[in-house]
């Protein structure tokens, strides 16, 4: 009987040292995540390409409409367009590849008949019939 007493015993100090050592490597787990948390927290707080924040900086603004910033950019070309009215174009055959996302209908066929005007002040466009 003492055999089987013995067997038990060392049974239960391996179980032991085994759930110590679990607790132990789920205890340092837990620990080099939150610090890894923590570093990627500290990260994404920064300002732009991982610069620090300033504590006494303003908050930045963030435009949460987009459409809004397209339509204020499409007025900058259009203005834009205007203010080289007087420059004379260097070559006809040029391509434009245009971005008229987030517009409306009527603001996207403004600007292209703006463009086509500027391009061929003649009235007449190429592939058009006259």
């Amino acid at each position: 009987m003492v055999g089987r007493s013995a067997t038990a015993t060392l049974l239960l100090v391996v179980l032991a040292v085994g759930g110590g050592a679990l607790v132990t490597a789920l205890i340092g787990y837990v620990v080099v995540t939150g610090r890894r948390y923590q570093q990627q927290e500290a990260w994404l707080n920064a300002g732009p390409r991982g610069w620090p924040m300033v504590p006494n900086d303003p908050p930045r603004a963030v435009n949460a409409d987009p459409v809004t910033l397209r339509q204020a950019i499409t007025e900058l070309q259009v203005q834009l367009l205007a203010a080289r009215a007087d420059v004379p174009a260097a070559d006809r055959s040029e391509h434009q590849h245009l971005h008229l996302h987030g517009l409306t209908p009527e603001q996207a066929a403004a600007i292209i008949t703006e463009l086509q005007a500027r391009q061929h002040p003649g009235g007449r466009q190429d592939g058009g019939s006259q």
